[in-house]
């Protein structure tokens, strides 16, 4: 199964991508850390970065979209003076300043501080626009003086970075989820946007847009799943073509329905609420022993002679035992989970755990994605630490063609599927249509079952 090394990347490139993990969830938003080289300057510096920044924030909220593009252009790609002259003079300083790192950290906070308000308002034209202009910024200009030739070097140097392909990855197939010929980690794009949004280092605006996209990416594919569950199954679409937003072909409904069916009369969030009413007020060490009962509950593929199994249950077991103990609290169930979920994921290195792949390249995919599932449905704020476990899994395969990664791929399908349906603001329902119940069958006939999903109402949403 080939591979590529992604940890002899850069530290500076493995950030902007990747950032680093741990067993918190993420932080919250900071502010980039300047490079200075004097008080002076990195003062005088920041002071016509400001100029800039207020500019773009007043008139995204105050004028119309178009203007604000064509403004952009001006000052960015023409350095032509606009309607208030200073900003050219603030840039001219940035320039001057002869600080590639500056200028990337003002234009890039520019483009996201356009991007985080057009993408808000679907108004994604403009956003495309805004990489078009980029893109086809005019290399050449008769004698240009020497501000706008170390702007043209910048401005080339800037596309050619990891900080453009971010910035194109926040606009382009934005709600699209047709697989892509050259490059089939574009499919997965909520994951790679996790790993931009969770990295402190990048700008807060460029973390929101990040994390408004991926949002809009899970509630279309959400939504299309829905409707593809309903279709496929409607007797009035039965010779139309119907949108599958899997990869998975017809046999992504009958996984829905292996996923949706109860054993015995607790499905996978029943049995979740009751491990989670189990677990209070016992000691640390007695919730890793009971977790991992929870996790091997109704799992046909586990057994205590297991020698996987076995593996996992000794690194639980040491994992955080100075605080054996202890009773069990928010922190150190949230460390505990995040810990699970790398160790059956990737390794800090960026590598493949050895459980990652023998679970998702030689054993069932499916088993891996209920674990994974069964984690997240009593730790739901480590579903982030688990984007960002997967974007680094993406990346480390990033180079292999679609179809030396097709393992991976039916993981990453699997394990979708898994996590839309049982998502916070959807229910889907598994009912017998056939006449017999289920505890008279000998074994569950699934084309006797038919899938319903409808729109859960969250708490927010009621008031």
């Amino acid at each position: 199964m080939p591979s590529q090394d992604v940890s002899s990347q850069s530290e500076t490139q493995e950030s902007k991508i990747l950032p680093e993990l741990t067993n918190n969830i993420f932080p919250e938003d900071l502010a980039p850390q300047p490079t200075a080289q004097s008080k002076k300057s990195e003062l005088t510096v920041f002071a016509a970065q400001d100029i800039i920044y207020k500019f773009f924030i007043h008139h995204i909220n105050n004028s119309a979209s178009e203007v604000v593009l064509q403004q952009f252009k001006k000052i960015f790609i023409e350095l032509s003076p606009p309607a208030n002259p200073k900003l050219i003079q603030a840039l001219e300083k940035i320039i001057e300043f002869d600080s590639q790192l500056e200028f990337n950290n003002l234009f890039k906070r520019c483009c996201y501080i356009l991007l985080n308000n057009w993408i808000t308002q679907r108004k994604y034209q403009f956003a495309r626009d805004l990489i078009k202009i980029i893109s086809e910024r005019t290399l050449s200009e008769p004698r240009p003086d020497n501000t706008l030739k170390i702007l043209r070097v910048w401005l080339t140097n800037f596309v050619n970075s990891q900080d453009y392909e971010d910035l194109k990855l926040s606009v382009f197939k934005h709600g699209e989820y047709q697989p892509v010929k050259n490059n089939w980690t574009s499919r997965y794009q909520p994951y790679l946007l996790a790993a931009q949004y969770l990295d402190t280092k990048n700008t807060p605006e460029e973390r929101q847009t990040a994390r408004l996209l991926s949002q809009q990416l899970k509630d279309k594919y959400k939504f299309d799943l829905a409707m593809y569950t309903s279709r496929s199954q409607s007797a009035s679409f039965k010779f139309k073509n119907y949108y599958n937003p899997t990869l998975l072909g017809d046999q992504a409904l009958r996984l829905i329905k292996i996923i949706l069916v109860n054993r015995g009369s607790l499905n996978y969030r029943s049995l979740a609420n009751i491990f989670i009413k189990q677990i209070e007020n016992i000691t640390y060490k007695q919730f890793k022993e009971s977790l991992m009962k929870y996790l091997c509950y109704y799992d046909d593929k586990f057994y205590t002679s297991d020698i996987y199994h076995q593996k996992l249950i000794n690194s639980l077991d040491n994992f955080n035992s100075e605080n054996d103990k202890e009773t069990l609290n928010t922190s150190l169930q949230l460390r505990t989970c995040n810990y699970l979920i790398k160790s059956l994921t990737v390794e800090n290195s960026g590598e493949p755990t050895a459980l990652f792949l023998i679970f998702a390249a030689y054993l069932n995919p499916l088993t891996l994605a209920i674990l994974i599932l069964k984690i997240i449905l009593i730790s739901p704020y480590s579903q982030s630490y688990l984007e960002l476990c997967l974007a680094r899994l993406i990346a480390y395969y990033q180079d292999n063609s679609a179809a030396e990664s097709q393992w991976l791929i039916n993981f990453l399908e699997v394990c979708q599927i898994a996590l839309t349906i049982y998502g916070e603001n959807v229910q889907y329902n598994l009912v017998n249509m056939s006449d017999k119940n289920q505890e008279e069958q000998l074994f569950v006939d699934l084309n006797h079952w038919r899938v319903f999903s409808q729109h859960k109402q969250t708490p927010k949403e009621r008031d």
